[in-house]
Formats: structure tokens, C-alpha cells, sequence
């Protein structure tokens, strides 16, 4: 029995989420190499990767999908901003929805720290402003390489 409950502890806790041929374990993430952090219209997008700001967005999802708790709720995902979790070889990993109080991946939404999230959306509004943005044709070849 004892054998049995240590198995559970060490294997659960790696499984967060399975779903649709996507999966999140505690290695995931470390796979992530970029993420683009799109606009409304979904044309252009921030990139974030190996700076300060990509580790603290890739930790701060992590963290609140080992974490946080779910909720049964639906959250509505219309004014979501949309991260597109990226490999080393521009394959989509995930896309993560930030909402106030929510992150979801693959429809399953974890309450999260509406302050951390707000503070995120300074940082990506503040690098929109200094026109820090990839442009559309630059985005297109990204996601085509993807293809």
C-alpha cells in the first residue's frame, strides 16, 4: 500500500493536463523557447523569449497550472489576450488565454493573480507602444514554418 501511494505521489503531480493530443507535465514548459503574444486581431504579436519577462510569463503559467485551482465555471475568452507557447522549432506547444483572474489551456481554466496578470499586460501594452511588435508578414512566415 505504501508502494502504491509513493507511485501516486510521484506521478500524479507530473500529469496536470491531458487533452487533445496536448500535454502539460512540469518538462513541458522548459520546452518553450518562445511566445507570441498576440494583438486583438491576432496579426501581429509580441515575442518574448530568453529575457527576464519570457521567464517570469513561463514560470508564472507553470506555477499557476501546478498550483491553482480549476474552475468549474466558464470563463469568457472574447477579450482574452492570446499566448502562443512556442518550441525550438516553432511547433505551437499551447495557446494560454489570460483573463482577469483566469489563465485557461485547452479549456481548462486555473484562477491566477489578477495583479500578475495585469502587470503582464503592462509589459506587453508598454512594448506595443515602443512599436516593439512583429508584423504581419513576419508573423505569417513564423506560423508557416510551423505548417
Amino acid at each position: 500500500m505504501i508502494k502504491f501511494l509513493f507511485l501516486c505521489l510521484c506521478i500524479i503531480p507530473t500529469v496536470v493536463l491531458a487533452a487533445n493530443d496536448e500535454f502539460y507535465d512540469t518538462s513541458t514548459i522548459q520546452e518553450v523557447e518562445s511566445i507570441y503574444w498576440l494583438n486583438q486581431k491576432q496579426d501581429s504579436a509580441i515575442v518574448y523569449a530568453r529575457w527576464e519577462n519570457f521567464k517570469l510569463i513561463k514560470n508564472f503559467i507553470d506555477t499557476v497550472v501546478l498550483t491553482a485551482t480549476t474552475t468549474k465555471n466558464p470563463v469568457n475568452l472574447e477579450s482574452a489576450d492570446i499566448l502562443l507557447l512556442m518550441s525550438p522549432n516553432q511547433n505551437e506547444l499551447f495557446k494560454v488565454y489570460f483573463t482577469d483572474g483566469f489563465i485557461t489551456i485547452n479549456g481548462q481554466s486555473y484562477t491566477a493573480d489578477s495583479a500578475v496578470i495585469s502587470k503582464f499586460r503592462g509589459i506587453n501594452n508598454s512594448r506595443i507602444v515602443k512599436g516593439d511588435s512583429i508584423i504581419p508578414k513576419a508573423l505569417k512566415r513564423a506560423f508557416k514554418s510551423n505548417s
